[in-house]
Order: C-alpha cells, then sequence, then structure tokens
C-alpha cells in the first residue's frame, strides 16, 4: 500500500524527531531521539507514540505525553511503500529527499511496551 509519511523535528522540553505515517485510516507515529538513520545498518530507537486522525499529519503543533507540547517543522515527507505488518515487522520504502530506500521497523519483543527498532536496509 502506498501511503504518506511525514518526519517532523518537534521542538518540546526535550527536542527530537517523530516519523509519521498513514497506515490503514490512522497516523502513526514513532518518536526518535536522533534524526532518522541514512546509511545501510544503522539503526535508531524508535518509541510508538499515540495514534492519530490522519488528517493531524499537516498540523503545525503536537502534543504528546511523554515530551509536552512543541511545534514542529518537517524535515523530510513523501510517499511510502508500506508492505505487510507480519511478526511485529513493517518493511517501508521510502521515497522522500532525505529518506530514500528500503527500511525496516521492529517491534521488540523481549522489551515490554512500544519501543521499537528503526535500521535501514
Amino acid at each position: 500500500m502506498i501511503s504518506r509519511f511525514k518526519v517532523h523535528r518537534h521542538k518540546t522540553g526535550r527536542s527530537h524527531f517523530d516519523l509519521r505515517l498513514i497506515d490503514n485510516d490512522l497516523l502513526r507515529s514513532w518518536s526518535l531521539l536522533k534524526q532518522p538513520p541514512l546509511k545501510t545498518g544503522e539503526r535508531r530507537l524508535a518509541i510508538e507514540r499515540e495514534t492519530r486522525a490522519p488528517a493531524d499529519i499537516d498540523q503545525r503543533r503536537f502534543s504528546e505525553e511523554a515530551f509536552g507540547e512543541g511545534g514542529v517543522y518537517t524535515w523530510d515527507e513523501g510517499e511510502v511503500l508500506v508492505t505487510g505488518e507480519a511478526g511485529g515487522s513493517i518493511i517501508l520504502d521510502f521515497r522522500g529527499s532525505r529518506l530514500n530506500g528500503r527500511y525496516e521497523i521492529r517491534h521488540m519483543r523481549w522489551y515490554p511496551g512500544n519501543r521499537w527498532i528503526l535500521v535501514k536496509l
């Protein structure tokens, strides 16, 4: 399924990046403390946040339970090909100006909660 994504730079008490993608009529978001990986093999911890309505992807301010409220600016955006979620793993093929190529976001089963790993393949 081809969808839309944005990576926001989120200015809150602790500045971070948010990967947001529209998946099955929901806006899913993951917070990353560092910029998304750009080199093959690089990994980032990604913490899944609250889901929202797809129209929220274009908001200029977001409030998150963990980081509070703050303004955002678009670090990257474009289309993403989402290939099924199987076994706690989602394959993403980004077509943006900075994020290009194939990535995997994998749920960390051994750690309780909403922790994922984003890997550039």
